[in-house]
């Protein structure tokens, strides 16, 4: 090559070169604050999950994980009792889905639901411990791709086929007394509803609409007796502490 015409190149290959650089450096460049946010995150990590999946009679969604709330060590554990509050609200929500569907004039692919989805029950209240580490509104780091804004008390990420839902199946009653917790079973039926409308098909045929998923959801919770509206974290702590409605009225 000709030393008058290299010289000439040489300003130009090494602004190349940079520029290679700065997009190798952009091709690994986190999208926020040091982290790169992949919608597996939401998922449990080995050591996260339980040595064995819970698989109960009428809730055919294995339970994969399971983290407790320390303040709330009884209804936040999966006891016996904590199971069977879960199994119960699984039975009476499949149960009643089809008939909720031809109530709104709806039409399923199919007549079962497909793969169904594996289920963690993470911390949500946030409270207490619901935003910390693998919470479910951990929503800097492990949720930020799945859900970008807070609060929730459930969650169903059809990409990942897998369910997030508040850790609480039980609570106090007006007499101290530990009992279902109403507001627990409010949110798994919200979150069943997501979960049959996608694997029966629904939406494969009349089209997937975020809003009218929610709406449904809501739908079916007023079809399935439930009235109270959902509640924010300072009303469910103080309904967990006092044991009565009355605490959590604004």
């Amino acid at each position: 090559m000709d030393v008058t015409l290299s010289r000439a190149l040489s300003p130009l290959v090494a602004r190349w070169v940079a520029l290679a650089v700065l997009m190798g450096i952009a091709l690994v460049e986190t999208p926020s604050a040091g982290h790169d946010a992949s919608r597996l995150d939401a998922l449990p990590r080995p050591a996260e999950r339980l040595p064995e999946p819970i698989r109960l009679p009428h809730c055919a969604m294995p339970i994969v994980e399971w983290r407790s709330t320390s303040a709330l060590p009884v209804e936040t554990s999966p006891s016996s009792r904590a199971l069977a509050v879960v199994d119960a609200t699984c039975l009476h929500a499949f149960e009643s889905y089809g008939a909720f569907l031809r109530s709104k004039n709806l039409p399923q692919l199919r007549a079962e639901p497909d793969g169904l989805p594996t289920v963690s029950f993470l911390p949500g209240n946030v409270v207490l411990d619901g935003k910390s580490p693998r919470a479910l509104n951990d929503l800097p780091s492990r949720f930020e791709a799945v859900a970008p804004g807070c609060c929730y008390w459930g969650l169903y990420v059809e990409s990942l086929n897998h369910l997030f839902v508040r850790n609480d199946p039980l609570t106090k009653g007006a007499s101290g007394t530990i009992e279902a917790n109403p507001r627990f079973v409010r949110t798994l039926t919200h979150e069943i509803s997501h979960v049959l409308s996608s694997r029966l098909g629904v939406w494969s045929i009349v089209g997937y609409d975020r809003k009218r998923d929610e709406d449904l959801a809501e739908a079916f919770v007023a079809y399935m007796g439930i009235s109270f509206p959902a509640e924010s974290s300072t009303q469910d702590l103080a309904l967990h502490r006092a044991g009565s409605a009355e605490s959590a009225n604004p």
